[in-house]
């Protein structure tokens, strides 16, 4: 067997590859496993210019709209579940500053499965019949050469990077997700497999003897990988499945910020810029919790 090539990199470091103006697909769907640390290093690096694709999201976008680094975004949904639409999101839809593209949640996935099996599109009915029809530049209708029944053809997603969150991984990239998990049919998956290059997040790392004990949680194996990074809680303030909940406090606290431009760039401030890294985040929140102010509100 050849040498294995070790995968692991500071979020700083796997961040610092990404070119402004790429193409970035975000995993993670609602209030749950958004790779909240590398959302945070690229405001921190302002990577302007990004095109975001997803099929389920929510302070993942908003951020990143909110810091303008966004220049175009897919999604079906963007907002904070419970908590309400996302504020920065609406407001750049209304101005005009972004371009938004709908997706629902069925074609925005199979867009992510037909890349992630080599394929170039998808085929849908879900599209017909609706406005969805009108976006001639990433589907066209066409025809079963079988039966002739009408299909809409979905151009395949390929994006120059995909960020997720995941449970572990050993240092060559194994990244495995926690058995007991919200989803079984995991997008994420679809999702990691379809870009070009792969940047993986994980609550722990661990030595490839405990993957090798787990090997059937290892989803996506280290060949797939470009770079794994070490962040627990790295989804905050989403939830990561069994390992912890939605931080519905400061989800709440969030949104409040979010109400004017300048209240979301005091948040992007205090709780990203003026931070080191993502754990200096975390910290913070820790010490709002204890309940010392900050500026926002």
């Amino acid at each position: 067997m050849g040498k294995r090539t070790v995968k692991l990199k500071s979020v700083r470091d796997a961040v610092a590859q990404i070119a402004p103006g790429s193409e970035i697909a975000i995993g993670g769907s609602y209030n749950r496993r958004h790779p909240m640390a590398l959302v945070h290093e690229l405001i921190r690096q302002q990577k302007g210019g990004l095109v975001l694709k997803g099929w389920n999201n929510g302070i993942d976008y908003d951020l990143l709209i909110a810091a303008g680094l966004v220049r175009e975004a897919h999604s079906s949904y963007v907002g904070m579940a419970n908590l309400g639409l996302a504020k920065n999101f609406r407001r750049a839809c209304e101005t005009g500053s972004i371009r938004y593209v709908d997706h629902t949640e069925t074609t925005a996935q199979e867009r992510f499965l037909a890349a992630s099996k080599g394929l170039t599109f998808a085929l849908s009915k879900v599209p017909l019949h609706t406005d969805l029809m009108r976006q001639a530049e990433y589907q066209a209708e066409i025809r079963c050469p079988f039966t002739g029944e009408r299909y809409a053809a979905l151009e395949a997603w390929t994006p120059d990077y995909a960020l997720i969150h995941a449970s572990r991984a050993d240092r060559y990239g194994n990244i495995q997700f926690d058995a007991v998990r919200m989803m079984e049919n995991e997008p994420d998956i679809f999702i990691a497999k379809s870009a070009k290059k792969l940047i993986v997040t994980v609550e722990e790392i661990v030595d490839t003897t405990v993957v090798m004990e787990s090997k059937f949680q290892t989803l996506l194996p280290g060949f797939l990988v470009d770079s794994v990074c070490l962040a627990p809680q790295g989804a905050h303030p989403n939830s990561c499945d069994a390992r912890y909940d939605f931080d519905l406090a400061h989800g709440a606290y969030y949104q409040g910020c979010c109400t004017t431009d300048e209240g979301s760039r005091a948040y992007i401030r205090e709780f990203i810029l003026d931070t080191p890294d993502f754990e200096g985040y975390l910290q913070k929140v820790a010490r709002q919790k204890e309940g010392k102010p900050y500026g926002c509100q």
